[in-house]
């Protein structure tokens, strides 16, 4: 059975880039750091915590640890805990542990082989099975009851989705069937319409011969091309060109397309073509490196999708160093132009980590928007070694972020326009969906609707403001790092700790200052995001120093211990991780010590409110 990062690739594609591994010199840290807080994480002696995903980045080094019971994986509990680059731990995740998993028996009475098959009928599987795997899990139910199942993930080619059947490994029953996939609006809104072995690939890796191409693609889209709005020449007419649109376009060099035996394809180290789903369109290979197309032919959309995946993945692991790739299907993203049953909405699938784009109203690949919202859905998912969240709409959020950020920084609309903060300027706004925005106006967390969609506009609209502030690539870097630190149960509020955490690890390296520090917690907290109160004093002679509090001793069980210098007296506040005053009181004119014996076992910040600087702090 396999689980979702396959040992194989580990070793071969991420591993060998020294950023993404199995093992760390801090796991002994980590662990004592898991063992002091165990009580109040909720930790039973049945559990263990087993570290199974290391990431080393630009803001430091995080570790996730799987929560097991007997060897078996609890789905979706785990516990990350990052350290800067001086070795300090300054964010910890909890929120996805099941603190209320129970002992049971982890030995399953019923076959795995049943259970697949059960699967395929509840999921309704139709045509080429394109992905599957079958897993054993601990399982939470909703109700609070834990089980052992198979949880069966399958996507086939003429039932377009990523499916999920949770079956009972006791009893064989189905607990549950649904599509997991991630996609750029919901069903309801209004609309129109096995790996082979390491031999065999390394033989195919043997004839790869990459070529540079060029192609025709709409940049991001026609309307913001050539600042237009839909109507006249400027509408979809299911999928007819005119002089109008065929002016839209950009004419722009591919950096690699296949070549083989005198085919060429859409296919190189980041992205490749594939036949997912319905409808079956091909994979416009062809005898010239010149993909040169007008957007009533079905090859356009799928240069157009190829040249975008491509673009962004390039921009993040080469321009900014930060190595994000699928932990399947060789670090290759593997998407489908044409899928969905010609439906109109397009999805990312954390089964088999693919992109499939659907056709209904505007073709979806031929909106960057919808292409870089669902490829954001794979950044999230890889990123934090397939733990994404979709809690308050995180995830909607995320890739709503990565699109406009890639938009935006075209220099297209002005500010003046409200096309400024569209998404999906072409594929929505239109008589076929609303689309969304990035200057929404609800803040967390009073303004949640409990639609993923529409709350996900919070937390873009907040990225997006402090993009303004301090520019993209800033802010690109600060978002990956941070959603890197977040798990399955983060909530935007936390979110918005680790991205500002991560810049605060970065501060003295690719320009991070203390202001940009100060905007990002003015604009989170604009939001209604509650952020622990931290101050930095750097100079450019002190970029790599961070002026904090000396606390000991730390951790501490009764009292800590501030050193400082201090003037008179100070209002001392020290909040909890996720942004709630616990404890207040003073410091100063000869007392420095602070009784925090009253306070959970847990990670705390110390504020000194007149001199705004904080520190933070372990209680054990």
């Amino acid at each position: 059975m396999k689980l979702k990062i396959n040992s194989l690739i580990l070793g071969c594609v991420l591993s060998c880039s020294g950023l993404i591994a199995q093992e760390s010199s801090l796991e002994a840290p980590a662990k004592r750091w898991i063992t002091e807080n165990s009580r109040n994480l909720g930790i039973q002696n049945f559990s263990q915590l087993k570290l199974n995903f290391v990431r080393k980045g630009n803001a430091g080094e995080t570790l996730r640890f799987q929560h097991m019971i007997k060897d078996v994986p609890v789905f979706q509990s785990e516990i990350v805990i990052h350290f800067n680059k001086e070795g300090r731990i300054t964010y910890t995740g909890t929120e996805s542990l099941k603190k209320n998993a129970q002992d049971i028996n982890t030995s399953p009475a019923f076959p795995a082989s049943e259970a697949l098959k059960k699967a395929h009928i509840a999921s309704k599987t139709k045509g080429r099975i394109t992905h599957e795997e079958n897993t054993l899990l601990v399982y939470v139910t909703d109700a609070g009851d834990t089980k052992l199942v198979y949880r069966v993930l399958t996507s086939s080619h003429d039932n377009p989705g990523s499916w999920e059947t949770i079956v009972d490994a006791q009893t064989g029953n189905v607990i549950s069937v649904k599509d997991i996939a991630f996609r750029h609006h919901s069903k309801k809104d209004p609309v129109d319409l096995p790996r082979k072995n390491n031999k065999k690939e390394a033989k195919t890796k043997a004839k790869k011969a990459f070529v540079t191409g060029s192609g025709y693609i709409f940049n991001p889209d026609p309307l913001s091309k050539t600042l237009s709005t839909y109507a006249g020449q400027y509408v979809d007419n299911s999928d007819a060109t005119n002089a109008s649109l065929d002016a839209a376009r950009t004419l722009v060099t591919i950096p690699e397309v296949d070549l083989t035996g005198g085919v060429y394809k859409l296919k190189g180290t980041y992205a490749e073509i594939k036949e997912l789903e319905s409808p079956s369109t091909g994979l416009f290979t062809q005898a010239t490196n010149q993909f040169l197309f007008n957007r009533n032919a079905q090859a356009f959309e799928a240069v157009n999708a190829y040249w975008h995946i491509d673009n962004s993945l390039r921009y993040i692991n080469v321009t900014l160093g930060i190595f994000c790739r699928p932990s399947l299907n060789g670090g290759v993203v593997f998407f489908d132009p044409h899928g969905e049953g010609g439906a109109d909405n397009s999805h990312y699938d954390p089964n088999s980590e693919v992109l499939v784009f659907g056709e209904g109203g505007v073709d979806d690949a031929e909106d960057a928007d919808v292409v870089l919202h669902e490829l954001g859905h794979g950044i999230h998912d890889w990123i934090t070694g397939g733990s994404a969240s979709q809690v308050n709409g995180l995830g909607e959020g995320s890739g709503d972020y990565w699109a406009q950020s890639y938009s935006r920084s075209l220099n297209q609309w002005t500010s003046a326009n409200a096309q400024y903060h569209w998404m999906f300027n072409w594929d929505g706004h239109n008589p076929f969906w609303a689309g969304r925005v990035t200057n929404y106006t609800a803040t967390y967390p009073g303004g949640l609707t409990g639609s993923i969609h529409t709350d996900g506009q919070i937390w873009a609209s907040a990225l997006m403001r402090i993009y303004n502030s301090i520019g993209k690539e800033k802010t690109d870097r600060a978002f990956l790092e941070g959603l890197a630190l977040t798990n399955s149960g983060t909530n935007q509020q936390n979110a918005a700790i680790a991205v500002r955490q991560a810049a605060i690890d970065m501060l003295g390296q690719f320009g991070f200052s203390c202001s940009d520090i100060t905007t990002m917690t003015q604009e989170f907290t604009n939001s209604g995001y509650i952020l622990p109160a931290y101050n930095c004093q750097l100079s450019v002679t002190e970029a790599s120093e961070k002026e904090v509090i000396a606390i000991y001793p730390n951790p501490a069980s009764d009292v800590i211990n501030v050193s400082m210098k201090i003037s008179g007296e100070e209002k001392a506040e020290i909040y909890n991780m996720e942004g709630r005053k616990v404890l207040e009181t003073t410091i100063g004119k000869g007392k420095n010590t602070i009784d925090v014996s009253n306070l959970p076992t847990g990670d705390y910040v110390l504020t000194l409110k007149g001199i705004n600087v904080s520190s933070k702090f372990v209680k054990k």
